[in-house]
């Protein structure tokens, strides 16, 4: 089934030459230059926002895209040496590769780990259209790496689901040090790091806090602020 299926995405690479640089560009270092961008631009929507002081968990969940998805990298590491399964073209001799032929072994596909980990990862930081945009993509980088020759479709779905349970799993253990870490990180001289605006500092007691006693009636006034007239 799965040598099947490959050689039928590899038949239709064939017949549709025009999308050849379109996939190339995505199953290599282009699909994983897109995904950098859009964390980058999930970086900056929380960094925005914590600046009001209010929302620096989404800063620690953007942290965790980033660390989760090279946790499923190096889980996804042993398994591919453990597995040893050959590249399709070696099994598949006539099959056609668009593109240099890389090394190593095919399962799990190490750029579907990381298209997984890192989709699933921004669904945690509250940017639901950057989420969905990075979803579509680590489909499409996954359909890519099988268009081009260089996976079996199991490589590739393997690799996804890989990516995608690690990250799933290690975020409720890695969020609640990465939340304390970004507030404190917040409230130190790196504060510029991660934002932190106005609403983020602890207030003093305000003038209700004071009032001051007039008359017999037991009546209060509430003293002003110094320079208040």
């Amino acid at each position: 089934m799965d040598k099947r299926l490959y050689l039928d995405v590899n038949r239709l690479a064939g017949e549709s030459s025009w999308a050849h640089a379109i996939a190339s560009l995505l199953a290599r270092s282009g699909g994983m230059i897109l995904l950098g961008l859009l964390v980058l631009l999930a970086l900056w929507s929380a960094r925005r926002r914590s600046f009001g002081g209010s929302d620096l968990d989404r800063l620690a969940a953007v942290a965790w895209v980033v660390i989760g998805t090279a946790v499923a990298f190096l889980v996804a590491l042993p398994v591919c040496h453990l597995v040893a399964r050959a590249r399709p073209f070696v099994a598949v001799p006539h099959a056609a590769v668009i593109g240099a032929r890389t090394g190593g072994f095919s399962f799990p596909s190490e750029h579907a780990v990381v298209a997984g980990a890192t989709a699933a990862g921004l669904w945690f930081c509250g940017t639901r259209l950057i989420a969905a945009a990075a979803s579509l993509l680590a489909l499409a980088i996954a359909f890519s790496e099988v268009y081009i020759g260089l996976s079996y479709p199991s490589d590739v779905v393997a690799g996804l689901l890989i990516g995608i349970f690690v990250t799933l799993v290690g975020y409720p253990l890695a969020i609640g040090p990465l939340r304390a870490a970004t507030h404190r990180l917040s409230k130190s001289p790196a504060h510029f790091l991660v934002g932190g605006g106005p609403s983020a500092r602890s207030f003093g007691a305000g003038p209700a806090a004071h009032p001051e006693p007039v008359g017999e009636g037991g009546g209060v006034r509430i003293l002003p602020k110094q320079g208040e007239k």
